[in-house]
């Protein structure tokens, strides 16, 4: 199984942080607010594994998927630091070979989203969409879609720069900053709320949280 990750895995979550001035990490955790002791929570591309810690801290059950075998050995490691107080389930594979429909009160997709080109990530976040159960929560922190102006000039300038590093250090798709909103939308679950996360008042990444309808 190929390894995107195995040159860079090391410095994720260091590099993230500080390139986001630490709105990244908070970007990650923004919805977890939304999760009750006992709920069934999927990280589609959980990398070193932030938000997946704090959930299990919340009395959640994690799952928590990577294609990276570099990016699950780091979570490991957090792991056995932090030790959370309920046990997460790591899985090895491909986001498409998890096909627990309508399994979970909340499946996160953060950071992850963007690593997909156009035709593709629809494609993901219609899987993703797939495993929330009726009533549950579809969560994805991103990098914020460009407005007008020079707002806007300043957003690409941040995504580019990211995306520039990580498609030549990884197999990451070089692309515009897709609409995140959107894809959630699309993809069945309304959207409910948005966390924006500034760096000098300039909105660089939000958290949006969508939920399935209710049967």
């Amino acid at each position: 199984m190929k390894d995107g990750y195995w040159l860079v895995g090391f410095q994720y979550e260091v590099t993230g942080t500080l390139y986001s001035m630490g709105r990244i990490p908070k970007c990650k955790v923004a919805m977890l607010q939304h999760l009750k002791p006992g709920d069934k929570v999927l990280i589609a591309g959980v990398g070193h594994g932030t938000e997946a810690i704090e959930a299990s801290k919340m009395g959640a059950h994690v799952t928590a998927v990577d294609l990276s075998k570099t990016m699950l050995d780091h979570f490991q490691r957090s792991i056995d630091k932090h030790r959370p107080p309920t046990p997460i389930k790591l899985v090895h594979d491909d986001i498409f070979n998890v096909k627990d429909v309508e399994k979970y009160d909340m499946v996160i997709a953060n950071f992850f989203l963007n690593v997909f080109p156009e035709q593709p990530v629809k494609q993901v976040a219609n899987h993703l969409a797939s495993m929330v159960k009726p009533g549950g929560y579809f969560t994805v922190g991103e990098f914020m879609l460009p407005e007008t102006g020079w707002r806007g000039l300043l957003q690409k300038l941040n995504w580019y720069v990211a995306i520039g590093f990580y498609s030549m250090t990884t197999e990451a798709a070089f692309h515009p900053v897709w609409d995140y909103a959107g894809l959630v939308e699309q993809s069945g679950c309304k959207v409910e709320k948005i966390e924006y996360f500034r760096i000098l008042g300039l909105k660089l990444y939000w958290s949006i949280l969508g939920r399935k309808p209710a049967r």
